[in-house]
């Protein structure tokens, strides 16, 4: 079975195979492309002999709407650290530079891989090593992104403790190669306008053909194999 799930915030990519390997009492399962805790969409779930279909889904296309706020940084790129303020960047200005450096970030690029994310370094995941407080030389990988279209940018209070406010953020729409790290994006954006910047929300949208608009809440699961 091939299931096209909508991960929920704040549940791990594992959490919904659980929740769907229970509710349709299969003996196997498993996922397709892991989407952060924070990030929320499209989850391939494969159960029974359809597991064996993972690389495939793995290679496909991946689409993202992420919004991106300028003017503070994270050491998770995101916000499951709270961020740091840096600039007070005038949001007309900077709305005008994100159009002019974009396309900085189209093609072929090496991107820098977060410090917490599940990348091994001699066997040891780095999120694990950075929460430890040791020194992680730069990870780099190449990924491929398609195309980014700006959607929105406004003015918005970051929702944190910490009163981080009043910041310019850009909506974008993401078509890229699987593995790429829209946190780095959003960072590596920051550094190019001179702000920082830090990834405030992130909805994988598509893989493939299979389409936000047509996934299945988890809720909806257990109801369909409950009725």
């Amino acid at each position: 079975m091939i299931l096209n799930i909508y991960k929920p915030k704040n549940w791990t990519s594992f959490d919904v195979v659980a929740k769907a390997r229970g509710v349709l009492k299969v003996k196997k399962a498993g996922h397709a492309g892991t989407l952060d805790p924070l990030a929320e969409g499209v989850l391939i779930v494969l159960t029974n002999d359809d597991t064996k279909k993972q690389a495939k889904f793995m290679e496909m296309e991946k689409e993202y709407v992420a919004e991106i706020a300028l003017g503070a940084v994270s050491p998770t790129y995101d916000l499951e650290m709270l961020p740091a303020l840096t600039a007070t960047p005038e949001s007309e200005k900077i709305f005008k530079e994100i159009e002019k450096v974009l396309p900085i970030f189209i093609g072929d690029i090496e991107q820098i891989i977060p410090s917490y994310s599940a990348k091994k370094i001699k066997g040891k995941a780095m999120y694990k090593l950075a929460r430890q407080g040791k020194e992680i030389p730069e990870q780099r990988k190449n990924v491929t992104i398609s195309s980014i279209d700006v959607l929105e940018e406004k003015i918005r209070d970051l929702d944190t403790d910490r009163g981080v406010k009043a910041l310019p953020c850009v909506k974008l729409k993401i078509k890229c190669s699987s593995g790429t790290f829209v946190r780095s994006l959003a960072h590596e954006l920051g550094e190019k306008l001179g702000t920082g910047g830090v990834l405030v929300s992130l909805v994988r949208s598509a893989v493939g053909s299979y389409k936000v608009e047509n996934s299945v809440k988890i809720e909806d699961l257990v109801s369909q194999q409950s009725a």
